[in-house]
């Protein structure tokens, strides 16, 4: 469930992207005029708090090589979460998603979740078909008239944005599919600030991010994210109250950056 917070057997017989332009809404292509701020092998660990305890971790990555989806090369990325040791006993969490985004035009092609936390457990495929303009997941199928994201493709997709060039109260839409249904989400430009961690202080983007508000998260828009005010845009730290208390995660450490990390001021 936490790992939520921070972010090719399964293709269901699919073989090609050929487009069927009968079926095609008008969606005109996703055009980026920023190179992508990341490589393959880029590594990002979270401590993860729940109140002043320190409850877990997560790891979010880049997987080191592209792989090809219905002849598209795609990056493909993992995040994955666990508790700590010490909360073993109580409740233990081992979750992870894969997914898989075009290069091109980071689309969200194919999304791979296998949840385990405390005597909860499934899993579950979500493929996304630009041909037939649906979702295929565990479910039954969907239909999407525009580009839709997976949760953590969201994530790498918001990166690649000019957010440095957004002025505060600048409000970016992105549809996600999650749990059997597609979203309207998005991120919310809030301004600049420079907060100190335990890897140094940095000068950082503070952003919200649109979820969604359920039984998990208190309202759309209190999701706090500080990124790097640099060409990378990682997070460096993120809070969030929940129902009960609040959570938070903290930048641990990192490997395999594009970019200096120029945001850093000591």
């Amino acid at each position: 469930m936490w790992l939520g917070f921070l972010c090719t057997k399964y293709l269901f017989g699919f073989t090609s992207f050929s487009e069927d332009t009968s079926r095609r809404p008008s969606v005109p292509p996703r055009v980026f005029t920023k190179p992508v701020p990341f490589l393959p092998g880029e590594k990002l660990v979270f401590r993860v708090h729940y109140g002043w305890l320190t409850a877990g971790e997560a790891t979010f990555e880049v997987y080191p090589k592209i792989y090809t989806v219905g002849g598209l090369p795609v990056y493909v990325f993992r995040g994955s979460g666990k508790t700590a040791s010490a909360f073993e006993w109580f409740y233990k969490v081992r979750d992870y998603m894969d997914s898989y985004v075009d290069t091109a035009q980071m689309r969200s092609l194919l999304y791979y979740r296998w949840v385990n936390e405390g005597d909860f457990h499934f899993v579950d495929t979500v493929f996304f078909d630009y041909n037939k303009w649906e979702i295929r997941g565990r479910k039954g199928r969907f239909p999407m008239d525009t580009w839709v994201m997976d949760m953590l493709g969201a994530f790498y997709y918001a990166r690649r944005l000019n957010i440095h060039k957004m002025s505060p109260g600048t409000v970016v839409p992105i549809p996600v599919f999650l749990d059997d249904k597609v979203y309207q989400l998005g991120m919310k430009v809030l301004g600049r600030e420079t907060i100190k961690t335990d890897l140094g202080t940095f000068r950082c983007i503070k952003i919200t991010p649109i979820v969604v508000a359920d039984r998990v998260f208190r309202g759309q828009e209190e999701m706090i994210m500080w990124v790097t005010d640099d060409e990378n845009l990682i997070p460096v730290k993120i809070t969030s109250p929940i129902i009960v208390g609040s959570v938070s995660a903290t930048l641990k450490s990192y490997q395999n950056l594009k970019y200096p990390l120029s945001s850093r001021i000591d």
